[in-house]
């Protein structure tokens, strides 16, 4: 499960294992998001639809991870 927390408002961002994205505020509100912040449910019904994208959208290559296993693979 990946988290963030906000820089700003201090709510924490978390994916869930379904794809949407749990939004708790800094007083201990809940909302359901999807990856656009869209609310699905709950009481908290505002997000930052930046962050949701960020921990909701597709996880992509780490190229410099790549370019090392690459390095390492060609030296033995």
């Amino acid at each position: 499960m990946r988290t963030l927390k906000h820089p700003l408002s201090g709510a924490t961002y978390d994916l869930l294992d379904d794809g949407l994205i749990r939004v708790e505020s800094r007083t201990g509100v809940v909302g359901i998001f999807d990856k656009d912040g869209r609310w699905q449910s709950g009481e908290l019904k505002q997000c930052d639809p930046h962050m949701c994208v960020w921990i909701g959208g597709k996880e992509l290559l780490n190229r410099f991870q790549a370019a090392a296993e690459a390095l390492h693979e060609n030296a033995s």
